[in-house]
């Protein structure tokens, strides 16, 4: 959901925000919140025994009670593609920002 998310958030944010800074603010606060919604998603369907990409589960087999055994690697898996999607949210976010202000400045300066 991240991943296809960013491109229109960069989009849009890019878009309608002047400054670099709150872009970027703005773009992580949408992506806290759906990260939040999506990793609840992921963990329901996983203690569903939904189908899922992986084989065995998300974050491991599907539990069969408590306590909840969880595949690390699967776990540390998730949080870094979703961090290396976060970051590159930030910074095409900024980098889309600057080059609008570059352009408009590039318009109002010519004669």
């Amino acid at each position: 959901m991240n991943l296809l998310l960013t491109p229109i958030l960069v989009v849009f944010i890019g878009l309608f925000v002047r400054s670099r800074l709150m872009a970027a603010l703005l773009y992580l606060v949408i992506e806290a919140i759906l990260f939040t919604f999506q990793t609840l998603l992921l963990l329901l369907n996983w203690l569903n025994g939904g189908l899922t990409v992986f084989g065995d589960g998300m974050f491991g087999p599907t539990p069969k009670g408590l306590p909840l055994v969880l595949n690390e690697g699967e776990v540390w898996s998730y949080g870094l593609v979703n961090l290396g999607i976060m970051t590159m949210g930030v910074a095409l976010t900024v980098l889309f920002v600057t080059l609008r202000n570059r352009s408009r400045e590039r318009r109002s300066t010519s004669p």
